[in-house]
């Protein structure tokens, strides 16, 4: 009679090695890279092996055994989980097998045994769903993605910046990322009152995050839609603004506004825990307040903001027309998260309008949008 076989080959597609804690053989005997009596070996990292063989047996008894692994973790890390195999495969009775994973782990690739047959050969590759995550394309845009965010100009507080120095030369109405503050690192004791949607309790935020942080972005961009025209020897009253508080804009779709990431509140439950978290939430949407300088909006106060505003009239000269460019001003405020990995994501994100400046341009923006031209008119 021929010998029956198993085999398992293992892609260990995590960052720690798998160790054998168990291994039991029923019926048979270990034959791993076929050699007798070779036992299940554990699984380095980033190592593809033939982690386990088995044969029966010359005579009517098949062979049935099982193992596991986990991953090799000191004292200071939590661990993934376990992997356990288990199959039988007897002389009379259907064939068995199965491969599990708990914890983080995720086995693919594996497949069943059919009832029939007596020699195998079959492959799993283990990752861990939480790199998995981590991984995942955040497609986070120019003015989202923190590793271009990080390379502007950084001003301790916007509110002294002169505006009109930031209007560059020439027209384009694509929005320019100016400047950003400081990062606005938050205190683990107030992590509760962040809402992470991918590490959605606070055991995961603290297991799993380094660091929560806010930063504010200035943006510039010219308003094409509402360009006027001013024909020669013409005349054009227009309103520079200071001020203004929009509704909040969601700047990018796969992420919360930040009324939603930080968990706004606008009453505290009467249960203790609720209140706690309510708390939380609030001392963390008080410092949020004393940083940015926002937030009435979210937080739906109705105080009256620092509007101020300045008439001004453009007079076009005898010899041309010219365009009146409103220039928007906005700041966005941006949550982010770095985890253990050293990822950073954007979880938050939302946008307001603070400012709206004028400039005259040389008649023919609209229809040179790219091409530079003068700005002029008095401050």
């Amino acid at each position: 009679m021929m010998t029956w076989t198993f085999y398992l080959n293992v892609t260990n597609d995590t960052d720690r090695d798998l160790e054998l804690v168990e291994s039991q053989l029923h019926w048979g005997y270990w034959n791993t890279d076929g050699e007798e009596d070779k036992k299940p070996q554990s699984i380095k990292a980033g190592e593809t092996i033939q982690a386990v063989g088995a044969k029966s047996a010359f005579g009517p008894n098949g062979y049935e055994f099982s193992c596991s692994w986990k991953d090799k973790n000191n004292t200071t890390q939590a661990p993934y989980g376990v992997v356990s195999l288990y199959v039988n495969v007897p002389y009379n009775d259907p064939n068995e097998a199965r491969c599990l994973a708990n914890g983080y782990f995720e086995v693919a690739e594996w497949k069943d045994i059919p009832h029939d047959g007596h020699n195998f050969v079959r492959n799993i590759r283990i990752s861990n769903k939480m790199d998995k995550l981590k991984q995942k394309e955040t497609r986070n845009n120019l003015f989202t993605d923190w590793s271009k965010i990080k390379t502007l100009n950084e001003i301790e507080d916007v509110r002294e910046i002169d505006l009109n120095q930031s209007i560059p030369s020439g027209v384009h109405f694509e929005k320019m990322p100016l400047f950003r503050t400081p990062l606005f690192n938050i205190s683990k004791k107030l992590w509760d009152g962040v809402n992470d949607l991918e590490f959605d309790s606070l055991y995961l935020k603290q297991r799993e995050a380094q660091q929560y942080f806010s930063v504010e972005v200035n943006c510039l961009r010219g308003d094409a839609s509402k360009i006027e025209t001013v024909t020669k020897k013409g005349k054009i009253t227009v309103i520079d603004e200071y001020g203004l508080s929009t509704a909040s804009k969601v700047v990018e779709e796969k992420v919360c506004t930040i009324e939603t990431a930080f968990k706004f509140t606008e009453k505290v439950s009467v249960s203790d825990e609720k209140v706690v978290k309510a708390s939380v939430a609030q001392e963390l949407q008080a410092e949020l307040k004393a940083k940015f300088n926002i937030l009435n909006a979210v937080t739906k106060e109705q105080h009256q903001t620092e509007k101020k505003s300045k008439t001004r009239v453009f007079e076009a000269p005898s010899d041309k027309d010219i365009d009146v460019v409103p220039w928007i001003f906005s700041k966005m405020i941006l949550l982010y998260r770095t985890d253990n990995h050293n990822i950073t994501t954007l979880i938050g994100a939302s946008e307001w309008d603070y400012a709206v400046l004028h400039r005259t341009h040389v008649y023919d923006v609209m229809d040179n949008a790219k091409k530079k031209v003068p700005t002029g008119g008095a401050y």
